[in-house]
């Protein structure tokens, strides 16, 4: 006893030795690696295995719900078939009629309404119509035939001599070809002898097929469909319980006596516990689901072996791992003590003050130095020369001397042979893009780079260099080999284009679009670059093609006539006048649509841009000083839209808006002066006429809308003003001149009779006594 005690101690102390910390690291960190992971283990099977078998249940239950929900909608389907094909006028013409069996037209009207009705629902397979006195049954299939001659007469004869009005059942003749039937007895609400019959047969298969869909389907789960008069119709082990009494079986009999829609309960059997769970619905129809407690304990068994084998991979991986890593932690250390004492060897013999922990601490702070030195040096330098070389080659400003580019290329670490393709990348829709404030299209471009500089390295075939220009958009020079052909390339640029397109959209919620360049060399970069970007022009032409070639585009046949939609931009105008903003943004949508036929990007934006133009012109005409209220260049603006979305929610989301507040402020402000200019053009042509539509006319605006507005701001209406002015008038020249009645009548345009009546209205004489009254 006391031996073992002493080789147990023995083998402690060689397990973790006091002057050996490697040991003692390495077992130390085995043991703290492996009680969490036991304990972890244990815990977590226990509580998943409890959870599981509760989560089990509940799901068996909603997949029941389900279930039901899926069949019911089958079966309630054909039910309501039934009623409309019962309650059809065609069909209740013909119940009961005594030239029904002579007349052929109903009948193929019957048939052609019976197969409208199976095209509509597909689970539906034969539909029977039968009329008791003709003795005739109508079928879809089989077509009219007398009773005696029909195949299913035994099970029609056996429907009449029975009592249920309408549902499921199993017929003896139908039955055996594997068909459940749906019959009802015409009339629908007669209670005397049926009349008819109206029978609609279904593939049990078909049913059952829906069953089988269960989401937590086990080898020997079975599911049963009961109807209201406790019959079973479904079932999902076979058929040889099809149309037997369900309450005969004492455990389905609980399901279906319970006072409860839904429930579950647990049946204690000879070969083992079975978990019932049901669900009734309103038809009377009960749902059963018949689980084995064995077939869910053995699905959830996997956990087990799961669990078991989880903790034995991280029990091996941890203590693995802490034995490397502690070997690998300790040799950097080992090494640095043994460089120290070869250190005090070689100097002079004195030992360093501290031990060897305050030894590594000033390495550290010494590597600490240097660190924040390199990174100063680092931060000087940027930004990065090869990127800076890049972007001259791009902007054309770069060597054209093909020695001189090998020379920076060798400098930058970058290949000068092979053909290089530029690939610009631009974020869509920033309008409205709300995470990021407008001077921040730098950290998008930076984000851009990042993810387009990973993918490219997931291509083996393709080197290159993502770069930013004007960090507005990230433009890529890929390479390829001299030997890689040209339908190579294609494939491989739009495989990635279309990666880093899908990468933004789904971790970054960018919408993007990518212009492809042509291939060329080094030293035509710059070509390639203005192709790539004439490539991305085309956005504004084809908004459904997010990444566009170079070569498909210069393709494309140009219209050799366009004439602008002055038509649309007038009724544009005229709508934004008016407030009518639905219509203005359909009108707007027609506008982009004639402009595509162009099939230029240049015809088109400059459509845009005399659009705009024409707006900005018709409410400088409604008002002055309107330049003023528009604030920012809205050409600039414009100018910044790439592709049709764009340029359509610039002008539904900024421009209109806008139109609409300028227009409310103009029409606000501009009610007095347009009254003022119609009282003055009254005053300075006495003698005109002056009709409600002639000043209408002079002011640009409806009669009715004048009439209105003069009312409004004068009190009196637009006739009484013009009749009151012109009397004033007439009194005037009355009092100063010596000029006859007739004369002075021409002059504010009445006639003597009319200047007369206006005297009276207004001044209760006439003419010539207001002058007398006045000398």
């Amino acid at each position: 006893m006391k031996s073992t005690l002493l080789a147990v101690q023995a083998l402690f102390r060689w397990l973790l030795p006091t002057h050996n910390y490697l040991k003692r690291l390495i077992w130390l960190g085995c043991i703290s690696v492996a009680i969490p992971i036991v304990l972890a283990g244990s815990a977590y099977y226990h509580f998943s295995m409890k959870k599981l078998t509760v989560q089990f249940q509940e799901d068996n239950r909603a997949s029941l719900r389900q279930l039901k929900d899926r069949v019911e909608s089958a079966l309630t389907g054909i039910e309501h078939e039934s009623l409309q094909l019962a309650s059809h006028p065609l069909l209740k013409g013909s119940l009961g009629r005594p030239d029904y069996g002579s007349d052929i037209i109903s009948q193929v009207e019957l048939l052609d309404f019976f197969q409208l009705h199976k095209n509509t629902n597909s689970l539906i397979q034969e539909i029977i119509f039968y009329d008791d006195r003709s003795a005739t049954a109508l079928s879809s299939y089989y077509g009219l035939a007398r009773l005696d001659d029909f195949p299913q007469a035994e099970d029609i004869r056996g429907l009449l001599s029975g009592q249920e009005p309408a549902g499921w059942l199993y017929l003896p003749e139908s039955g055996s070809h594997g068909y459940i039937s749906y019959i009802r007895r015409l009339p629908i609400m007669d209670r005397g002898n049926p009349q008819g019959l109206l029978i609609i047969q279904v593939p049990e298969e078909a049913l059952r097929e829906l069953l089988r869909s269960y989401s937590i389907s086990l080898m020997n789960q079975q599911v049963k469909v009961v109807d209201s008069h406790n019959r079973i119709i479904l079932d999902t082990s076979g058929r040889e319980e099809l149309g037997r009494d369900a309450a005969e079986d004492p455990d389905l009999n609980r399901a279906l006596v319970g006072e409860q829609r839904t429930g579950q309960y647990v049946l204690e059997r000879e070969e083992g516990r079975e978990l019932i769970a049901y669900d009734k619905n309103a038809y009377g129809r009960t749902y059963v689901s018949l689980l084995p407690e064995r077939e869910m304990i053995e699905q959830l068994g996997w956990i087990r072996a799961l669990i078991v084998f989880s903790v034995s991979i991280f029990l091996l991986i941890g203590m693995l791992l802490t034995f490397f890593s502690s070997k690998l932690a300790y040799n950097p250390i080992q090494k640095l003590l043994q460089y120290g004492e070869h250190l005090r060897r070689s100097g002079p013999d004195e030992r360093p003050k501290g031990n060897e922990i305050e030894y590594i601490r000033s390495c550290l702070s010494y590597l600490n130095e240097q660190a924040e030195s390199l990174d100063q040096y680092v931060k000087n330098v940027q930004p990065d020369l090869r990127e800076r070389f890049l972007q001259k080659q791009l902007q054309g400003g770069g060597s054209k001397n093909r020695k001189e580019l090998e020379q920076a290329c060798r400098k930058f670490h970058i290949e000068a042979d092979g053909q290089f393709v530029v690939l610009i990348t631009k974020v869509e829709n920033l309008l409205k893009e709300k995470r990021f404030l407008p001077h921040e299209g730098a950290v998008i471009v930076f984000a851009v780079k990042n993810v387009m500089s990973e993918l490219l390295a997931r291509f083996p075939d393709m080197t290159g260099y993502v770069v930013d220009k004007d960090e507005r958009e990230a433009v890529a020079v890929i390479r390829f080999g001299e030997e890689t052909s040209a339908s190579a390339i294609r494939h491989m640029l739009l495989a990635y284009s279309e990666q880093v397109r899908d990468a933004l959209a789904d971790y970054l919620s960018f919408t993007v679009s990518t212009g492809i360049g042509r291939p060329a060399g080094l030293e035509e970069l710059n070509a390639s670059y203005k192709a790539a970007r004439h490539a991305l022009q085309f956005r504004l032409l084809h908004d459904a093609d997010t990444i566009l070639f170079y070569e498909d585009m210069i393709g494309i046949e140009r219209h050799p006539m366009f004439i602008y939609p002055r038509e649309i931009e007038e009724s544009i105008l005229e709508l934004l006048w008016t407030g009518d903003l639905e219509p203005a943004e359909l009108a707007l949508q027609q506008f982009a649509q004639r402009m595509r036929a162009a099939e230029s990007y240049n015809i088109v934006f400059q459509c845009y841009q005399v659009l705009l133009s024409s707006i900005i012109q018709h409410l400088e005409e409604k008002g002055p000083g309107v330049l003023e209220l528009l604030g920012d260049n809205l050409f600039d603006q414009l100018k910044g839209n790439h592709s049709s979305q764009e340029m359509h929610d610039w002008f539904i989301e900024v421009l209109f808006p806008l139109y609409q507040q300028i227009s409310h402020e103009l029409r606000t402000k501009s009610t007095r002066l347009l009254i003022q200019r119609v009282r003055s053009h009254i005053a300075n042509h006495p003698d005109g006429t002056h009709s409600l539509s002639e000043c209408a006319e002079l002011v640009g605006v409806s009669p009715s809308y004048l009439s209105r507005l003069f009312k409004k701001e004068t009190g009196v209406s637009f006739i009484e003003y013009v009749m009151e002015h012109k009397v004033e008038k007439a009194k005037q020249l009355l009092r100063e001149t010596d000029r006859s009645v007739v004369e002075i009548a021409e002059i504010v345009g009445y006639s003597e009779r009319n200047l007369n009546r206006a005297f009276q209205r207004f001044v209760q004489m006439s003419p010539k006594q207001y002058r007398l009254s006045k000398r």
